[in-house]
């Protein structure tokens, strides 16, 4: 009976011991392969949304690229109403029996200037488009920066399960399997944290690449994603909207104009006037199924968005729970009726409470912006 008392007081006060000692421990995992960092360091550029998504605007190839284009189809525009104008100062718009000149000038003209509006409307989806982009890789990084913190805390929790098994199995108090297991999920949780490190590291680049930064700065993103609820008339309006806005329909819209503009030009060669109407035929069934694909992408979405804002209550009341759970074990863990497993368990439930939150406000975002403007995220 003295020596198993005996036994129960040694494991007591070498679990004591061992818990106590946790704070050592866990700074000394957190300098070996466990590191878990994000954006920061002394002197680290602060950059909020805004920022971020001013600089992307000025240094963007495919903006500048289409500012430049934008003068360019004016410039052709220019060129080709002169022939127009040679042809006894032609101001209204042939149709029927006419010259192989007039023709032929005239469709350049229609196509001349259909470029130049859709080069112009193509600035303005690059924009949308490079503004999606900023959001989605700022919000990515914070998403990293989370999921680095609650994989951080779980490996803390997985260090300090490991440190009390070996104990345990060193004063015959578990078995060796227990051990090999505890190991395995150790080196498991250990590769997931450096995974995790890994992809903040990329975003990072990816995000730096398109803010014009240098491939290894870090800076410190200072805004978070915001919850509005998505509020619209009616979704037939909103559908109906987006159609009339597309860049990609309006461009299927100018190919059918173009070719309706050459049918008023009767050709001299009958094979030629019958393959033109199989052309307009055919953008005029492209023009269709774009509208289609469109309308059907954003009743998806707006169903899409209805499913996660019917998510946020849950996912923030589950996050409460877990602040109130923390809480109470922090105060039971001081008196000391939890131990510190208990304390890294809840402390590991809050990261992940608000890892959750933060995904699901970062996807309802980030659709709502594809609701909009469905071209941005390259629909």
């Amino acid at each position: 009976m003295r020596k198993q008392f005996r036994f129960k007081l040694v494991m007591a006060l070498l679990l004591s011991g061992l818990l106590m000692a946790w704070g050592a421990g866990a700074a000394l995992a957190d300098t070996g392969t466990g590191v878990a960092t994000g954006g920061g360091g002394a002197g680290a550029q602060q950059l909020t949304l805004q920022q971020a998504l001013s600089m992307a605007m000025a240094t963007s190839p495919s903006l500048i690229s289409s500012s430049y284009g934008i003068d360019q189809a004016k410039n052709k525009v220019i060129q080709q109403t002169e022939p127009i104008t040679g042809l006894s100062n032609l101001t209204f718009t042939p149709s029927g029996n006419t010259s192989t000149a007039t023709e032929g000038a005239f469709n350049t003209l229609v196509a001349a200037n259909l470029s130049w509006q859709q080069a112009q409307k193509a600035n303005q989806a690059g924009q949308d488009t490079v503004t999606y982009q900023v959001y989605s890789a700022y919000y990515t990084i914070l998403q990293d920066e989370e999921a680095l913190n609650a994989e951080q805390q779980s490996f803390n929790l997985e260090d300090l399960t490991q440190r009390v098994t070996n104990l345990e199995y060193q004063v015959g108090y578990t078995s060796q399997d227990a051990v090999v297991q505890e190991n395995q999920k150790y080196a498991a949780a250990q590769a997931t944290l450096a995974t995790d490190q890994a992809s903040l590291d990329t975003d990072y680049q990816k995000f730096n690449q398109l803010v014009g930064l240098a491939t290894d700065d870090r800076p410190v993103l200072t805004d978070q994603p915001t919850f509005a609820p998505l509020v619209i008339g009616s979704l037939d309006a909103e559908v109906s909207r987006v159609l009339a806005s597309d860049v990609n329909i309006s461009n299927a819209q100018n190919t059918v104009t173009e070719h309706q503009e050459g049918m008023t030009i009767v050709s001299q060669d009958p094979a030629a006037n019958a393959a033109s109407a199989d052309t307009l035929g055919e953008a005029q069934q492209n023009l269709v199924n774009e509208q289609n694909n469109v309308s059907q992408w954003e009743r998806n979405t707006y169903y899409s968005i209805q499913n996660l804002e019917s998510s946020q209550d849950s996912l923030q009341q589950a996050l409460t729970t877990a602040e109130t759970n923390l809480q109470m074990y922090q105060v039971e863990y001081n008196v000391g009726i939890a131990t510190k497993i208990d304390l890294e368990t809840a402390q590991s439930s809050l990261t992940s409470a608000q890892l959750a939150l933060l995904k699901n406000t970062v996807s309802h975002q980030l659709d709502v912006m594809t609701f909009e403007t469905p071209w941005a995220a390259g629909v």
